[in-house]
C-alpha cells in the first residue's frame, strides 16, 4: 500500500520498481495500490529482497506478502 497515490507519487514509485528485481507491477482497484510480482528461491532470497528493496520502494506505507504453494493452470 502506498501513502499516497497522487501522480507525482505514483511515477516515482513505478520508475523505482522498474530499476529493480521486480518481475510484473499491477496498478489495482480496491484496498490495495500496487501488486508486484516477484520471483525468489526461497525464504531467505524473500528477507533479502524484502529489507533491501521492497521496504525501500518510494511511497510505500505497508507490504502484504503471499507467497504460491503450486501453479494450478498456467497458460
Amino acid at each position: 500500500m502506498l501513502e499516497r497515490q497522487r501522480e507525482d507519487d505514483l511515477n516515482r514509485f513505478e520508475a523505482d520498481g522498474r530499476r529493480r528485481d521486480i518481475q510484473d507491477c499491477y496498478l489495482l482497484t480496491g484496498s490495495s495500490d500496487e501488486r508486484l510480482k516477484i520471483r525468489v528461491a526461497d525464504a531467505g532470497e524473500y528477507e533479502r529482497l524484502h529489507r533491501s528493496v521492497l521496504s525501500k520502494l518510494p511511497g510505500v506505507s505497508r507490504i502484504q506478502s503471499s507467497f504460491t504453494i503450486r501453479s494450478v493452470v498456467g497458460r
